[in-house]
């Protein structure tokens, strides 16, 4: 959000909160914090995916370069068709008229696209009672995982983060978050 903020104000205002910015000229697209249409009868996932088209076909269109944000692609779906249309929609967006940043919990994505974007991420500091982030964009994949240490940091039933905790340990060991490329 940094980043498209900054773009914005360079291109419109001449002025950014950054210490130096140089860009290109580009038309900024995103598709973050989106929501239920309830008096348009739409669904987050419709909402998701015509947000998603538009970037697409701006992406093809004459014209400016585009520079789309996409804060987790699809999530209004499933898992298995999520992880399927994403990595199509994201392969696509890196071969267009585009660049761009699109921020994922989904592993299977870094794997997947790994030919066509650069991985970065976050690292957290784990205490007893808190997790942390300073922010710091470290190269790669994330390695760690804190969803679990935050149920558990939060209070819930240490049967519920046991069971978690090891169901999350046989999905690693057996799925060995496949390649679908």
């Amino acid at each position: 959000k940094t980043i498209a903020i900054n773009a914005i104000l360079a291109q419109t205002i001449y002025t950014t909160t950054t210490n130096f910015y140089k860009a290109a000229r580009f038309s900024i697209f995103s598709s973050m914090a989106l929501s239920d249409n309830l008096s348009g009868g739409e669904s987050y996932y419709m909402v998701e995916i015509k947000s998603l088209k538009r970037i697409l076909n701006a992406g093809t269109a004459q014209g400016l370069p585009v520079l789309f944000f996409i804060d987790e692609v699809l999530r209004g779906t499933n898992t298995i068709e999520r992880i399927a249309a994403s990595s199509q929609i994201l392969r696509t967006l890196s071969s267009e008229n585009t660049l761009g940043f699109a921020a994922t919990h989904d592993i299977e994505l870094t794997n997947i696209l790994e030919k066509y974007y650069v991985n970065y991420h976050f690292r957290e500091d784990v205490g007893n009672e808190d997790i942390t982030f300073n922010y710091v964009l470290h190269s790669g994949a994330a390695t760690t995982r804190n969803a679990i240490k935050l149920l558990k940091i939060i209070g819930y039933d240490d049967d519920i983060i046991s069971s978690a905790d090891s169901m999350a340990e046989t999905f690693v060991k057996t799925n060995d978050w496949i390649r679908l490329s």
